[in-house]
């Protein structure tokens, strides 16, 4: 596929939707049918050293979305997303120019966050537009619905499922609109223009899944994130018997190498190593996490997530030079269908070199006051050694949900 047709692919996402859409004779079941509805109110205040004012920022998503199932084994999904600032902006949104408080990214904006139109047939679909990509743990492709403003791909994906247990799944992606947000400042930062393959491999085993992925991604906006990352991952639980223990696991290695127009020429590892014992309701888990680099270029993963790794603090938003190991222990459960908690504790260290960066402690609870309402408090500690700043982070979330965001 050549660049050319990159202009306009906004365009051709909305009039394919639309235009299926508008053949629909009516919508199926789809609780309540088909409409999505993500009502997000959140309210963070973080101290970090080096700022005189600490960052308060309240800020509300608005996401409305609907799914139309208008034939057989055939679907089309739109999806709108409004964010906006509510208080005043106190806060360094990296758009607003407060850069005398600390930086909290979610700035307003307002964007088509998904349209597209999918076939499916229970073994083999196919779905163009635009669209979330999550895969796996998130690490390396995500939403990343943590952030007010998603991250989402105009692409094209297609999957198929054997009787064996194996699922293979195939991304070109295009365009990725970064959860900066559609009317950040930086035409930069809130759009990359990309030409990407991703090939994705399920396998199912007598003992968890094995997964191997190779992802071919040329960045033409920032060249520096054009890599071919390749590995494997094993990700498996084994029960007990009777007694509601379980033991739980994860074993990863990846390479990465600098792709086509990326001018930095390097070569780096990746693992993950995890390992959980425990109940439902409390488990304990202890982890490796491995970023490699070599002193001046290390392993980067920008379309993944930076919440759910290396701490809540984002103190790692890119790869130090000198790699990143992150060791961590954790706590975590589920208390009735309702409540559900976690304690964590990072260590960071240089992979490169004799070096430690710091340590976070990272504390969350999750209740459920009714299905479709929740309220969460999260909160983050990072202690710096050698690397990033001293900070204190809180977070308190009220969230209203119908349905699911990206409309699968």
């Amino acid at each position: 596929m050549g660049k050319v047709h990159r202009v306009s692919s906004a365009k051709w996402v909305l009039s394919a939707v639309f235009a299926v859409g508008a053949g629909a004779a009516h919508a199926v079941d789809y609780p309540p049918d088909g409409l999505v509805v993500d009502l997000r109110y959140r309210s963070a205040h973080i101290d970090q050293v080096g700022y005189t004012k600490p960052a308060n920022a309240n800020t509300v998503r608005f996401t409305l979305g609907y799914l139309w199932k208008f034939a057989p084994e055939w679907s089309a999904y739109v999806e709108g997303t409004r964010v906006f600032a509510v208080f005043g902006e106190h806060y360094n949104s990296g758009a607003n120019g407060n850069t005398h408080r600390p930086s909290e990214g979610d700035p307003p904006s307002s964007e088509v966050s998904s349209a597209w139109v999918a076939w499916d047939n229970g073994t083999a679909s196919a779905r163009l537009g635009r669209q979330y990509v999550s895969l796996d743990n998130d690490r390396f492709f995500t939403p990343g619905l943590w952030r007010q403003n998603p991250q989402s791909f105009d692409a094209v994906a297609a999957a198929l499922k054997f009787d064996t247990g194996t699922t293979i799944k195939y991304y070109y992606l295009d365009e990725a609109q970064r959860s900066v947000g559609h009317d950040y400042p930086d035409p930069t930062q809130r759009e990359w223009q990309l030409d990407a393959n991703l090939i994705h491999i399920d396998q199912k085993l007598p003992l968890g899944t094995l997964t191997g992925y190779d992802y071919f991604v040329e960045n033409d906006t920032n060249a520096k994130y054009s890599w071919r990352t390749a590995g494997l991952r094993w990700v498996g639980k084994y029960p007990f018997g009777d007694t509601g223990t379980a033991l739980g696991w994860v074993a990863e290695g990846a390479r990465q190498n600098s792709w086509r127009n990326n001018p930095q020429h390097y070569q780096a590892d990746y693992h993950l190593f995890e390992l959980s014992y425990g109940f439902s309701w409390a488990s304990l888990k202890v982890g490796d996490e491995l970023l490699g680099g070599n002193g001046k270029y290390a392993f980067s993963s920008p379309y993944g997530s930076n919440h759910g790794f290396d701490g809540w603090t984002s103190q790692f938003k890119n790869t130090p030079p000198n790699g990143l190991e992150d060791r961590y222990v954790a706590a975590f459960g589920k208390i009735d269908p309702r409540l559900t908690w976690s304690v964590t504790l990072h260590n960071f260290f240089a992979e490169n070199i004799n070096q430690r960066y710091g340590s976070e402690l990272n504390a969350m609870i999750n209740y459920a006051l009714r299905k479709d309402l929740s309220i969460e408090l999260d909160y983050a500690d990072y202690h710096r050694h050698s690397f990033g700043s001293s900070e204190r982070a809180l977070w308190a979330t009220l969230e209203y949900k119908i349905g699911k965001q990206g409309g699968y």
